[in-house]
């Protein structure tokens, strides 16, 4: 079978080094890749904001299946678009995406379906929005409506702060459209995890979790980013907990997605706010985390490219999900700077260390080939994975990775995998 991983993260690397795994994959296409994805499947230059572009590569390439990694093509309908040309995706519709590309609309759903969240309203108003921030109570959290690669969510501890925030939002226009509408919602307090789960038409089969570290710096310090790493599993996520997010969250999300007719044959990330009245979401999202896809996918033991497969026919409940018990943990180094302005075309070497490292891989993200060597080429440029039989044994697999790797540019976080295990 030939398959086309769309995208150019560490997420995209890890698919498709997970799918060059099965003995069903013939040919693996990225689009546009990276210098890591270019090791184990070819890389290509499409417009891909041209569908039509898209197809007619996929007929050229005699493409059975199309993972699409990041969330704003499933957003522009490509699922639904590729699937009225006869092309199995595994990613949602555009209607079931909306999920994701509309924090309002996300919330709507929530509400709708009885499914636990913080309490919240909605404003495309300035003076609407600041009026309610004089009587609401504080710390409270403010998200774009639409996608912001992770740096649409603000938690402000006083009025001036929110104010601000709100003042960039709706009149300075920091995000663009993304930001012309916010919500204002209620600060929960607990821990954060990423849950998963495959989905297909009938039926739902839970993947697992991830923690992720949100702030770049050490102590849960600094901007937020798209993520500077994770781990699994943790100990305070317990049976009982499991259980619940099942119950309270999964259960009712599956039925509300077929009460509102969502085609939906992907995977579903929900992001889960653990309190001590239970799980809350925080937020849906329709595709792979990053670097959560990198985390649990050194855990899967079932091929992949059969349980996508299945998803996209809607025969998910004919397979059997096998996870093994091993801790990951997941380091992202970046560039210096990110997430603000950072320098790009420094070379990295040491790449090739898990060839002599037992249980490492490093997935590329931000990296391209100039003249002949590796080199950065945005924010987050390597997630650098390990698998141990606990969770200190792979961080120090990770760490001992991360400090070989020779980049004068990058920092990364040294705390990854301390927090709530």
């Amino acid at each position: 079978m030939n398959i086309l991983v769309i995208g150019s993260g560490a997420r995209e690397h890890s698919i498709v080094w997970a799918l060059e795994k099965s003995k069903d994959a013939k040919q693996i296409f990225c689009i546009p890749g990276n210098a890591g994805i270019s090791k184990i499947a070819k890389c290509s230059k499409v417009d891909l904001n041209k569908k039509y572009e898209i197809y007619k590569f996929c007929k050229k390439n005699n493409i059975e299946l199309v993972v699409i990694g990041p969330e704003k093509y499933l957003e522009t309908g490509l699922s639904d678009y590729l699937n009225k040309k006869k092309i199995n995706v595994f990613g949602p519709s555009k209607k079931a995406a909306k999920l994701e590309y509309s924090k309002i609309f996300s919330k709507k759903f929530l509400n709708k379906n009885n499914i636990p969240t913080a309490e919240s309203k909605s404003f495309s108003s300035y003076s609407s929005a600041i009026k309610y921030l004089k009587i609401i109570r504080y710390p409270l959290v403010i998200k774009a409506d639409g996608l912001a690669e992770g740096k649409g969510v603000f938690i402000c501890n006083k009025f001036d702060e929110a104010k601000s925030e709100i003042e960039n939002l709706l009149i300075k226009k920091k995000l663009g459209s993304s930001g012309q509408k916010v919500l204002i919602e209620e600060f929960l307090e607990g821990f954060e995890i990423s849950y998963f789960a495959f989905v297909d038409k009938n039926c739902f089969i839970p993947f697992g979790y991830a923690l992720d570290h949100k702030r770049a710096y050490n102590n849960d310090e600094g901007p937020n980013t798209g993520g500077m790493g994770c781990f699994t599993p943790s100990t305070k996520v317990t049976k009982k907990v499991l259980e619940e997010i099942n119950d309270k969250v999964l259960n009712p999300t599956i039925n509300g997605f077929q009460k509102e007719k969502f085609t939906f044959r992907g995977i579903l990330f929900i992001g889960l706010m653990i309190t001590k009245k239970g799980p809350q979401v925080i937020e849906y999202n329709v595709r792979f985390g990053d670097p959560e896809c990198q985390t649990l996918l050194r855990s899967l033991k079932t091929d992949l490219l059969k349980v996508l497969i299945a998803c996209t026919r809607d025969k998910l409940s004919s397979q059997n999900l096998i996870v093994n018990n091993s801790h990951v943990v997941c380091v992202v180094i970046a560039s210096k700077g990110y997430p603000g302005k950072y320098k790009k075309n420094i070379p990295i070497k040491n790449l090739d260390l898990p060839d002599t490292i037992k249980d490492v891989e490093i997935f590329h993200a931000g990296t391209r080939h100039l003249n002949g060597k590796v080199v950065s080429s945005g924010g987050r440029v390597l997630s650098v994975t390990a698998v141990g039989k606990n969770v200190e044994e792979a961080r120090q697999k990770a760490y001992a990775t991360v400090k070989r790797i020779k980049w004068k540019d990058g920092f990364f976080r040294d705390d990854i995998g301390f927090k709530n295990f």
